[in-house]
């Protein structure tokens, strides 16, 4: 049976120059990768190595007939923020976009309390997080326009849950010369999610009703170029809130069986997951197939929806595929409970980056 050490977060991730790897429970104060040694392999000034470093904020909700991904990504000289969800009833698509220019920060490294927001009139999110306060929230109005309704949402986790967990894991970027600090939290949350009428339909409003979230943190020295695949699920199995994160980089980093990003979630329980091979060999919108070799993870992905996005800046240039679709397949926890999933929603990424 698979296991890997879990022990508590350091206070600094990067200490005299070096990372500091492993999987930890909970949060890290700051999550903080700046003024690595050296991480290229020459010692530049950390002015122009910590240019390198790139954030993104996901947070991943299931709540009434809705899933979806909202995110944000912080690629320095720009960011954009996106919300994107759709209909698990009759499969319909909603997505809006706001790009932001620069500033000092669009991510926080702060994991005590902090905020991420996109402050545009037609297009305002806003995710905050307070340990002190015991709350994680989500607030997005969207304006709309001849296609899209007019979109409003607002959802609040408590950390105090009993289903509410949190997890970091910093793993080599691909190598122990860089890191890649990632931070996970999974919770139910409360709230809801209402559509505008339009000319093409009617007005969808919500009661306030429970869901469940999860929310992906991650700060990490990228190269000129990177491809990572991820997989995001949240809801409810059997009565049991379950969640999880798998992801598998173009660049396997060194000691990948003792650390990595992976993660399953059972009832406010964490169980490290082992390295992944995800592969999809008749194309994106065919079967995917995501297994490892410690019989843990063995899980088939169906398509359902397709949204794409390219996008270029100067020498910058962005792929993304976010597939919402459904999980067939076992999970297995530390204990050897096996999770069984059946038509479990759920959204993967297959992601290019070039910086």
């Amino acid at each position: 049976m698979y296991s890997r050490e879990v022990s508590e977060p350091p206070k600094h991730i990067v200490q005299n120059g070096k990372c500091t790897f492993g999987t930890f429970s909970g949060y890290t104060e700051m999550l903080d990768i700046r003024n690595v040694r050296a991480p290229f392999g020459v010692p530049f000034p950390h002015f122009l190595t910590n240019f390198r470093i790139k954030s993104s904020l996901m947070y991943m909700f299931k709540i009434g007939p809705y899933i979806g991904l909202v995110e944000f990504f912080d690629q320095k000289i720009f960011g954009y923020a996106e919300v994107l969800f759709w209909n698990r009833e009759n499969g319909r698509k909603y997505a809006y976009r706001s790009f932001m220019g620069p500033r000092r920060r669009f991510i926080p490294h702060n994991m005590i309390a902090g905020y991420c927001s996109s402050f545009r009139k037609k297009r305002y999110i806003r995710i905050s997080w307070d340990h002190e306060r015991d709350r994680i929230s989500l607030i997005f109005n969207m304006n709309g326009d001849s296609a899209r309704p007019s979109a409003n949402a607002a959802f609040l986790a408590n950390y105090s849950n009993p289903n509410a967990c949190e997890m970091t894991a910093v793993v080599p970027a691909p190598t122990k010369s860089r890191c890649n600090a990632s931070y996970a939290c999974t919770a139910t949350i409360h709230g809801s999610l209402s559509l505008d009428k339009t000319k093409r339909s009617e007005a969808m409003p919500m009661e306030k009703t429970d869901g469940s979230m999860l929310l992906n943190i991650n700060r990490t020295y990228y190269n000129f170029v990177s491809a990572c695949e991820i997989v995001l699920a949240t809801g409810l199995v059997d009565g049991r809130q379950v969640a999880y994160k798998i992801v598998m980089q173009q660049e396997e980093s060194v000691d990948i069986e003792n650390v990595n990003e992976n993660f399953l979630f059972v009832d406010g329980h964490c169980t490290p997951l082992p390295p992944v091979v995800i592969t999809h060999s008749f194309g994106l919108h065919e079967n995917w197939v995501i297994q490892d070799t410690e019989n843990m993870v063995d899980l088939t992905f169906t398509p359902k929806s397709d949204h794409f996005r390219d996008n270029s800046f100067f020498v910058a240039r962005t792929q993304v595929h976010t597939i919402f679709g459904t999980f067939e397949g076992v999970l297995k926890t530390k204990d050897n409970e096996s999770v069984v999933l059946h038509n479990f929603e759920g959204i993967v990424r297959k992601q290019m980056l070039r910086l």
